[in-house]
């Protein structure tokens, strides 16, 4: 019909379409509190009809393998002194491990530091001497002789070891992944389908999967350990407890 106008009135036409869309917007706008994230959904094409969802998967198993850090700590007047002392104590260490079935491949130095130590008096800093700290991380395979493992350490470190903790982990969690995975897919699928049941639509196929992983073990934290004496002694107890595998994910299913 605006065809046959002549271009002046068709320009005019257009712009009054216009001003009255405006205008219907900034009605919405007043009508619904002034919140122009409301007013989107009024604007935009219903071609999203999607809801999303989220799943969660758990599967309990049992640790195959630990993780022992420690080493010695030694403090003396010179960093000879010191560097000696702990050399030597750390080679008693790893002998120790060695005794006890730890290949040499699951021993790994992991840190070594040489710090000066300094006392504060009134008359300012003064030199006490130097503190060398050596410490390797011990893959330990067969946990059985985990608490052997300890305590022989401990006994070849004497009073400069250092225990710094211990975590078990699962080697090949592979199995337990896809258990939880199964687990999460089908959690998210239930609450998906109460929501499509609650709000009276159908739902449709997976449009998208998000998945974010996460795991985790318990952790023993071990105080510095003295010497101990052989024939008092007692063996230090370990609780492996278990591991739980958990898988989350999204998932973003179709509605109709």
């Amino acid at each position: 019909m605006a065809a046959g106008l002549p271009h002046g009135r068709r320009f005019t036409v257009r712009k009054l379409k216009l001003l009255c869309l405006g205008l219907s917007v900034l009605l919405a706008i007043t009508l619904i509190g002034c919140d122009p994230q409301i007013v989107t959904p009024l604007l935009s094409s219903p071609d999203d009809r999607t809801i999303h969802v989220t799943g969660n998967g758990s599967v309990v198993g049992e640790p195959d393998i630990a993780t022992l850090n420690l080493g010695v700590s030694a403090e003396k007047a010179s960093v000879e002194e010191a560097r000696e002392a702990a050399a030597s104590a750390m080679t008693d260490v790893i002998e120790s491990l060695k005794a006890n079935n730890v290949a040499e491949k699951d021993i790994q130095t992991e840190n070594f530091s040489i710090y000066p130590q300094y006392d504060y008096t009134d008359n300012g800093r003064v030199l006490r001497g130097y503190r060398v700290n050596n410490t390797v991380r011990a893959k330990v395979r067969d946990l059985e002789s985990l608490s052997n493992i300890i305590d022989d350490a401990a006994v070849a470190g004497g009073d400069i070891v250092v225990v710094n903790g211990i975590q078990f982990m699962i080697e090949d969690a592979t199995a337990l992944q896809t258990q939880a995975h199964a687990l999460a897919v089908k959690d998210a699928e239930v609450k998906a389908q109460t929501l499509a049941e609650a709000s009276g639509v159908i739902l449709g196929k997976p449009v998208t999967i998000t998945e974010i992983q996460s795991g985790g073990g318990p952790r023993i934290a071990l105080a510095e350990s003295a010497a101990f004496d052989d024939s008092v002694r007692s063996s230090t107890p370990v609780q492996v407890g278990e591991l739980t595998v958990t898988v989350n994910i999204t998932i973003v299913y179709e509605i109709k």
